[in-house]
């Protein structure tokens, strides 16, 4: 028997099976695996040939399907929600194989995960580092305040460097990986590059910050330009830069869309109710679409959402996604406030301290009202 200890496997599925081909070609066949250990233990065997698929489902699959069976597929192990698939066919002569949906989802999930720490991390150490800037600016000589818990201060800046390092390159495994995965799908067009080249004639381009707070205001102010004849021909890769032709006026309809976790068919979905793509962000954190339709039977026409309800519950989530997200950062920048103030009040007033106090005030009222846009966009819809 052999084991082997192999770490981030599920990052790059295409990887580990042909890794698990390989081994069975030199006579080493796949015989146990140990999720919680990353362990995959071997037994001597025979030298095959085999095709390898790892799959992933959401409730364990006892029973295979049986059109996968007919393409020669076995289910050689089990493991909760993780399947290893063998087959002793030649890649080129299968032509149905376990579907990668689940496992895309789960990358997904999990890169949301990593770009919240990834996020988190980085707004907490901006506050000291430009604060140590600012010190290190001043004349006035830069002193160490000695602690008596400078091994918990150590032991949490290592822990931090450990996550950043492990969220970046999981969010660049996962990116990879999934840009592998997606070939075996047509309908995921979120990946394929959107916009038109610059049309001839008269172009203006606006800049649009912070809409997706308030995507409301965002549609209507796309519809009033499809009014007065500025066509919008391309958005940004920021999503920030709308690029409009001067043409003849349209009735349009504009729709903004936010994704937590959205569904591999969505966009194929969309595309059936006669919705155009203009803008897809690229971000794993917050996925947001914008949708566009010419209005020329709003009757037969179907909205993304038909009724208030649905609209309605889709602005909650937004608001309620934008607050978990901004409100441990602002109960935390309150936090160092205070800490600050107190400081002042026992020590004096100093450049430095005045100067972080104010940074981080802004940061309060910036995470603020980015949080509060998005409730005045549930309140806006609650009203209708």
């Amino acid at each position: 028997m052999k084991r082997v200890f192999r770490p981030f496997w599920s990052y790059d599925l295409p990887k580990s099976e042909a890794w698990l081909a390989d081994m069975a070609s030199r006579g080493w066949v796949l015989a146990e695996w140990n999720l919680l250990r990353q362990q995959f233990t071997f037994r001597q065997d025979e030298p095959v040939r085999l095709t390898y698929q790892i799959g992933y489902a959401p409730s364990s699959q006892p029973s295979m399907s049986s059109s996968l069976a007919a393409e020669g597929w076995s289910k050689r192990l089990q493991q909760g929600k993780w399947s290893v698939f063998e087959n002793d066919r030649l890649p080129s002569q299968i032509k149905a194989s376990p579907s990668r949906k689940d496992v895309l989802r789960r990358n997904r999930k999990i890169s949301y995960i990593f770009m919240g720490i990834l996020l988190y991390l980085l707004l907490i150490a901006m506050i000291p580092l430009i604060a140590l800037g600012f010190s290190l600016t001043q004349d006035t000589p830069l002193q160490v305040q000695q602690s008596p818990m400078w091994a918990v201060t150590w032991a949490a800046a290592a822990l931090a460097v450990i996550l950043l390092v492990l969220a970046i390159y999981s969010i660049i495994k996962l990116r990879a990986a999934r840009r592998a995965l997606l070939s075996d799908y047509e309908d995921f067009d979120f990946e394929r590059p959107y916009g038109q080249q610059k049309p001839a004639g008269v172009t203006m381009t606006r800049l649009k910050l912070g809409w997706m707070y308030a995507p409301d205001r965002l549609e209507e102010w796309l519809e009033d330009k499809e009014r007065l004849g500025w066509s919008l021909y391309k958005i940004g890769p920021g999503g920030t830069l709308f690029h409009f032709s001067k043409g003849s006026p349209r009735i349009m309809k504009y729709h903004a869309d936010y994704q937590v976790i959205g569904d591999e068919g969505y966009f194929e979905l969309h595309r059936q109710a006669g919705w155009n793509k203009v803008y897809s962000s690229s971000s794993s954190l917050q996925k947001w679409t914008i949708w566009s339709r010419e209005e020329l039977d709003r009757a037969e026409q179907p909205e993304i959402y038909s009724d208030p309800y649905h609209r309605l519950k889709h602005a909650r989530k937004i608001a309620i996604s934008y607050t978990v997200l901004f409100l441990p950062m602002i109960l935390l920048y309150s936090l160092n406030v205070t800490a600050f103030i107190d400081g002042m009040l026992q020590d004096g007033i100093s450049a430095s301290r005045a100067w972080n106090t104010s940074l981080m005030f802004l940061c309060i009222l910036l995470f603020g009202s980015f949080a509060g846009r998005t409730w005045l966009y549930y309140r806006r819809l609650k009203k209708l």
